[in-house]
């Protein structure tokens, strides 16, 4: 049983890191000839391989994330001990503003409704709209406001391990610097 549930979480963790999933070939027919689309493709040639690969397996796939660089310019790094996904929607209501915090791991968020501004320590804000996949910033402080006219849903993908917390809270940025009178 143990091994079964780590067994369908490194698979997920696979699907999730490298975009792949498992699907029904559609590029040959149950008999073994091409499929209608692919009239000239024999089941394994160059052709249907090619087609394969521009279509996906797949009939409407539309791509929100592909990169290896957080929004704040950090290469990814992936946990290395401890490997787990945690996954939530995160809802905040119109001007509802989030604490200053980081990450320090992978994070993974795709906006399902609304908008959200986002502020980074050293960078500046950046806007984040319905549709759009991200890889949040891990290791610069930030918070994010709701400035849409309506709720805002957030799906968060965290890739945790080596024991780190998926949110750290973290004092705004100059809060701990002497103020100059």
């Amino acid at each position: 049983m143990v091994f079964r549930k780590v067994s369908v979480l490194a698979c997920l963790v696979v699907i999730l890191a490298t975009g792949q999933g498992v699907a029904a070939d559609k590029s040959i027919t149950p008999d073994g000839k091409p499929a209608p689309s692919q009239p000239n493709a024999k089941p394994g040639s160059k052709a249907a391989l090619e087609a394969d690969v521009s279509q996906g397996s797949y009939d409407k796939v539309r791509e929100v994330f592909s990169g290896n660089t957080t929004v704040a310019g950090e290469k990814l790094r992936f946990p290395q001990d401890n490997p787990s996904v945690k996954a939530l929607v995160v809802t905040m209501e119109p001007g509802e503003v989030t604490g200053w915090h980081k990450h320090n791991t992978p994070l993974f968020a795709y906006i399902l409704e609304g908008e959200i501004t986002v502020t980074y320590d050293g960078i500046g804000k950046k806007l984040f709209r319905q549709g759009d996949g991200l890889l949040e910033a891990m290791d610069v402080t930030h918070r994010g406001e709701n400035t849409g006219e309506g709720p805002l849903k957030i799906l968060a993908v965290f890739l945790l391990g080596d024991d780190a917390q998926p949110v750290v809270a973290e004092d705004a940025p100059g809060a701990t610097q002497p103020k100059v009178q």
